[in-house]
């Protein structure tokens, strides 16, 4: 090789090799939703928060339900006013009237859903067991980092919830 090649191509070389190519993550599509953040979250006051579903009991007739923080069954808000939930059962939009009775007594009353049932039997299951904790609650516990709900009948749970903040213009 000439000389007067050798140090251009060696230039050419060492800039190549100092390039690394990092893959970047495919672009999400428009209709996927954002992930939910993961991880530990900040404690959160049980109202005026977006409390998701996370896990059934098992119970007489249904096995335990773990859902991913990321799942779209359930979720439920209550509201400042003392007065109301908002929230999803399954597929349908959930309203109701809340009481709270003491430091963790808590009475859900007047529980409606309106819309059409889902299309996988699946969520609606979810959506009817969770429609029925709230509306049986008696009892509420935060945990100890306030990022987890337990609704109670009694001293049974009949459904734990979790504190996950939503991405913007999201509930």
């Amino acid at each position: 090789m000439k000389p007067y090649l050798s140090f251009p191509m060696l230039s050419l070389a060492l800039a190549l090799a100092a390039c690394t190519e990092t893959e970047s993550p495919p672009p999400r599509p428009w209709y996927a939703p954002e992930p939910w953040q993961a991880g530990p979250e900040a404690p959160q006051p049980l109202l005026q928060t977006v409390w998701k579903l996370s896990h059934l009991p098992v119970d007489d007739h249904h096995p335990a339900v773990q859902l991913v923080p990321k799942s779209q069954a359930g979720f439920v808000i209550f509201e400042a006013d003392g007065r109301r939930i908002t929230g999803f059962a399954g597929c349908q939009p959930l309203t109701g009237v809340y009481h709270l009775q003491g430091e963790e007594g808590l009475a859900i009353e007047a529980v409606a859903r309106t819309g059409a049932r889902c299309h996988k039997a699946t969520f609606d299951t979810i959506g009817d067991r969770f429609a029925t904790a709230l509306s049986t609650a008696t009892g509420y516990r935060l945990g100890k980092d306030d990022a987890v709900l337990e609704l109670l009948d009694g001293e049974r749970v009949t459904a734990t919830l979790i504190y996950r903040e939503p991405p913007p213009g999201r509930w």
